[in-house]
């Protein structure tokens, strides 16, 4: 088993809201070298993000600096290249054999559409052609792609749709062999842990980006409540990639996960990340086959992040608790993972992942894990 860890282009560059919260960096090609200094293994980027910077411009500095990649796409809203209003667009398709079709992507659902057949053939149509696209990307230009991430459907949307969607949706990935992940994030229809709990086990091929920041926030809690745990328990087998950020019963996003009142925060979540690379490892001696467990720390830009009043001025620096996360993911991951693979002879173990402290790293509270 192995761990790597990609660095969100979300709050790090000017075109996604790295100015309010205050990035060092500005522009990609800036970023990008930075970051393999820095010991990443990739970036997570959306799809319409990487065709406005410019999908041959994303490919090539990948290449050049030995990073990899994993692609957001969601199925409404104007982050759709089938959108205009944010990051371009309506942008191109492509052909199977990689040039431009001279079509444009499908355009998502108008806000209050009401006809609920219309509403999962277009979320299904904009999936299946934003999916379809990247792996054009990948097949014939060399996209170093990894998997991809999906903001599945709506939270208003019945089970009803939702099975309808993911019935083919499914059937969809696997015979392409498209690697995709739905998160379990606000507005979505795996909005919910409740939601979850009773839907998911209808899908056991569901491949999961657990976002449980949402959840906490959802649900009112904290981290010791019962209920939640096992619902988290209950889906961690089908976990496969991880937005690390921490929630709070009245939030997404605490300010600071490394100041006191929010550690009891951090570590409930660390504690549900631990549980799922447990259970990928299971996985993994189960199979035989070899698990590469990817994550993101998510941290957002304002307004995720609380800011002063009047100024704006973000309570503490995005970038430093991102990067904070990640070194203590990697230490976690080696002590709990590698160390304790060494007594199972045959699986052997290790964390390909070589995150070093950046020059404006903050402090290291104590803490009880």
């Amino acid at each position: 088993m192995k761990l790597e860890q990609y660095r969100t282009m979300w709050g790090n560059l000017d075109c996604t809201d790295g100015v309010l919260a205050r990035s060092p960096y500005h522009e990609f090609d800036e970023l990008i070298p930075v970051l393999k200094d820095l010991g990443y293994d990739g970036i997570e980027i959306p799809l319409k993000v990487l065709l406005y910077i410019g999908y041959e411009k994303v490919i090539s500095m990948l290449k050049d600096h030995g990073l990899k990649c994993t692609v957001m796409v969601f199925t409404d809203n104007v982050v759709c290249p089938g959108e205009g209003v944010l990051w371009g667009g309506p942008y191109e398709t492509m052909k199977p054999d990689g040039t431009l079709s001279g079509e444009l992507y499908t355009k998502p659902c108008a806000g209050g559409e009401q006809d609920r057949q219309t509403l999962v053939e277009t979320h299904l149509q904009v999936w299946k052609e934003c999916v379809e696209q990247t792996y054009i990307l990948k097949r014939v230009h060399g996209l170093p792609l990894t998997l991809m991430v999906s903001h599945t459907l709506k939270d208003y949307f019945t089970s009803e749709m939702a099975e309808q969607f993911f019935s083919e949706a499914l059937k969809f990935e696997e015979a392409n062999g498209y690697f995709v992940c739905h998160e379990t994030h606000r507005k979505r229809f795996l909005h919910s842990p409740w939601v979850a709990r009773d839907f998911v086990p209808k899908f056991p091929n569901m491949k999961i980006c657990a976002d449980l920041s949402h959840w906490i926030n959802v649900a009112e809690t904290d981290c010791q409540d019962a209920d939640l745990n096992s619902v988290i328990r209950q889906i961690a087998p089908q976990v496969h990639h991880v937005h690390c950020r921490v929630g709070y019963d009245h939030g997404p996003q605490v300010a600071d996960p490394r100041a006191p009142e929010w550690l009891p925060y951090m570590e409930g979540h660390e504690k549900w990340w631990d549980l799922i690379w447990s259970c990928q490892l299971a996985r993994e001696m189960e199979t035989g086959v070899e698990v590469i467990s990817t994550m993101i720390a998510e941290h957002g830009p304002p307004n995720y992040q609380q800011t002063m009043p009047y100024s704006r001025e973000p309570l503490a620096h995005i970038w430093d608790i991102n990067h904070w996360i990640h070194l203590r993911r990697q230490a976690r991951f080696q002590k709990l993972i590698v160390e304790r693979e060494r007594h199972h002879p045959g699986v052997g173990s290790h964390s390909t992942s070589n995150v070093i402290p950046s020059k404006t790293q903050g402090y290291n509270p104590v803490t009880s894990l």
